[in-house]
């Protein structure tokens, strides 16, 4: 009896340190979201994301880099894929790891704003996808206007703002990995039918902080298709918030208490062994 007692204690011991060291360091998803402004709901339904507009917002969010489920079109409507209102922005905001978090679609003034260089963000956003080969922006550029020298296609870009077609991110999850960092994940296209491979423009405003992130490049895979069209939301674009990078977020990081927790589960399987062949 008393050795079956022992087992039993064992394993309660360890499957609390377990369930202890499992749990993220630092890591935390939005809370508190709502939402003002025109925009679509998708949820995601088995490999699939559906558009439901009574779905819940704060399911729709809790997804991750490996597992970003819905997502909440900014500014978004069913009657085009560049109808984003360009003078109201649609705000996603709530709270996150005790901070404050807006996040925006896209306005024509947030385009025109300039930067400490004196340079409106159109200007840089449109020379940075011109001369990145990765994104096929040039291309379609010169197709859509007939025009290959950057100047006037950037002129007429501007003229008949090319620019709402990046205004309305789809935003997936808004959560911080086990370092503390930031992420906004945007559901995009792995290959869409234009020969675009970037990411829309999201704005966020956290910690005393506004930023817009974007990603130039292919995105990578979210194992997820809209049911709607086939291709729409396969892509995953990673922003990090600070250096706007498009990246996997880093491994959790134990605490010192959670390394304590994990030695302690060694040892009580070290002792479990040791019983079992005296």
């Amino acid at each position: 009896m008393s050795v079956s007692v022992n087992k039993v204690l064992i394993s309660a011991s360890a499957i609390g340190s377990i369930a202890f060291v499992a749990a993220p360091a630092f890591a935390g998803s939005i809370t508190g979201a709502s939402v003002s402004g025109t925009n679509l709901l998708y949820e995601a339904q088995g490999s699939s994301t559906v558009l439901n507009n009574s779905a819940s917002l704060s399911d729709v969010l809790q997804g991750n880099f490996s597992n970003p489920g819905g997502n909440i079109e900014l500014s978004g409507t069913t009657s085009s894929s560049d109808a984003a209102d360009l003078d109201n922005a649609t705000v996603l905001q709530g709270t996150i790891d005790g901070e404050n978090i807006f996040i925006s679609s896209m306005t024509r003034e947030d385009w025109y704003e300039k930067g400490d260089d004196g340079v409106r963000f159109l200007d840089k956003w449109f020379s940075e996808a011109w001369n990145d080969a990765s994104t096929g922006f040039q291309n379609w550029v010169t197709s859509s206007y007939g025009i290959a020298d950057f100047n006037t296609a950037s002129m007429l870009f501007d003229m008949f703002g090319g620019y709402g077609r990046f205004s309305d991110p789809n935003v997936s999850y808004v959560n911080t990995d086990g370092n503390g960092d930031l992420f906004v994940g945007l559901a995009g296209h792995l290959a869409h039918s234009s020969g675009i491979k970037m990411s829309e423009v999201v704005k966020v405003k956290y910690q005393g902080q506004t930023q817009f992130l974007y990603a130039m490049g292919e995105a990578f895979e979210s194992g997820l298709t809209s049911a709607d069209d086939g291709t729409s939301h396969t892509g995953l674009y990673n922003l990090r918030f600070n250096d706007n990078a498009n990246v996997p977020p880093a491994a959790d990081v134990p605490e010192p208490s959670t390394m304590l927790g994990l030695l302690a589960v060694g040892s009580l399987f070290g002792l479990a062994k040791r019983k079992a062949t005296a």
